[in-house]
C-alpha cells in the first residue's frame, strides 16, 4: 500500500469509526481529520468534500471485506453452488456487521448520504454482474439486471440485519438467512445456466 493509499485508508476508517456512534450529518471534517490524525489540507488534497469521502469509504466498507472473504472461500471450496452460498452469507454478514454505520447515514429524513453509499456499492456490483452475464452468454442489459439483483440483495440484507438486532430469537433469524442464501444460490445457478 503506497503513501496515498494509506492516507486515504486512514480518512475512510476515521469516517466509518465515527459513523458507529454518530449520524453522518453530525460528523464534521475537523472530526474526521482529528480521528485520522491528518490535516485538513491533506483531506482536501484527496477529497473535494465529505460526500466524496463517503463514496470511496462505502466501496472500502463492503468490497475490501467481501473480496478478502471471497478469496478465502474460493481457495477452500471448488463447488460453484457452495461458493455462491458462502458468498451470499458473507454479504448478509457484512451488512449486519455494519448496520449501525449504514443506519447513521439516515438523518431526520434525509436519505442523500445513504443514496451515496448505495450508488457506490451498486456501481461496483455492476462489474461483477457484467462478468457473470458475459460469461453465461446472455444478452441482458447489465444495468437492469444489476439493479434488479442488487436492490433485492441490499434491502433483504438490511432487513435481516434489523431482525438480528431486534429479534428475541436470533437463531431463527440466522437460520432463515441461511435458507435464503441457499435459495439465492440455486436461483443464480438456474438463471445463469451453470451445470457445475
Amino acid at each position: 500500500m503506497n503513501t496515498n493509499s494509506k492516507t486515504k485508508f486512514k480518512f475512510e476508517k476515521a469516517l466509518l469509526t465515527l459513523l458507529e456512534k454518530k449520524h453522518y450529518h453530525d460528523i464534521t471534517i475537523n472530526e474526521i481529520c482529528d480521528t485520522a490524525k491528518k490535516s485538513k489540507m491533506t483531506f482536501y488534497r484527496h477529497y473535494k468534500d465529505k460526500e466524496h469521502l463517503l463514496a470511496e469509504a462505502s466501496i472500502t466498507l463492503v468490497n475490501k471485506e467481501y473480496n478478502e472473504a471471497l478469496e478465502k472461500i474460493i481457495k477452500k471450496e471448488s463447488d460453484y453452488e457452495e461458493i455462491g452460498y458462502q458468498s451470499y452469507l458473507k454479504i448478509y454478514g457484512i451488512i449486519s456487521d455494519h448496520y449501525n454505520q449504514i443506519e447513521n447515514l439516515i438523518y431526520k429524513g434525509d436519505v442523500f448520504p445513504l443514496e451515496i453509499f448505495e450508488e457506490a456499492l451498486l456501481n461496483n456490483y455492476k462489474k461483477y454482474i457484467t462478468e457473470q452475464i458475459v460469461s453465461a452468454g446472455y444478452d441482458i442489459p447489465n444495468d437492469i439486471f444489476s439493479i434488479f439483483v442488487f436492490e433485492g440483495l441490499f434491502n433483504s440484507a438490511m432487513y435481516n440485519a434489523k431482525q438480528l438486532k431486534i429479534s428475541s430469537n436470533k437463531e431463527k433469524v440466522e437460520e432463515d438467512c441461511k435458507k435464503m442464501c441457499r435459495l439465492l444460490t440455486k436461483l443464480e445457478k438456474a438463471i445463469l445456466g451453470v451445470n457445475k
